[in-house]
């Protein structure tokens, strides 16, 4: 009983976790920091494969064919910054990540036609539903935490 029972903290730590305690809230607000570090992981090696796809490739003369590429590699700079912000409690990188992941999950889901997704995109599109769900969560945490830190509880 106790697996279920550590489960089912996981799983409501994940999808709405608690914030009733400043110790729930930083770790509810944790949940951005690590959405932010997935969706770095993501767009970093998504950049990556596409650059290393691009070098081996003798028909590329031109650096335009680069730009999506580095495109991926600066969305993963700005999640890595997000999260170091996030992690030092900033309420507006909270926010931040929270509006870019739903905005990535827009492009992906804009990606394909008439959102019929192919068994590539379902993969991608439920891999960014892990960041999404966290990052609300961690929306809730940091505005949590932040009250109890006004308030002197912390």
């Amino acid at each position: 009983m106790t697996y279920l029972a550590k489960l089912l903290a996981l799983l409501q730590r994940v999808f709405y976790p608690l914030t009733n305690t400043p110790e729930q809230a930083l770790a509810a607000m944790r949940n951005g920091t690590i959405a932010a570090w997935i969706m770095v992981a993501m767009h970093f090696l998504l950049g990556a494969v596409m650059l290393i796809q691009l070098s081996g490739d003798p028909s590329v003369n031109s650096g335009d064919r680069l730009i999506p590429a580095t495109i991926q590699l600066f969305f993963a700079l700005i999640y890595a910054g997000l999260a170091t912000a996030n992690w030092k409690g900033s309420r507006a990188s909270a926010v931040t990540i929270l509006v870019l992941v739903l905005f990535d999950m827009f492009v992906v889901m804009s990606r394909t036609q008439g959102f019929d997704l192919q068994p590539i995109a379902q993969l991608q599109a439920l891999f960014q539903m892990i960041p999404l769900l966290l990052a609300i969560g961690g929306v809730r945490g940091t505005f949590a935490y932040a009250r109890f830190a006004k308030t002197g509880e912390v």
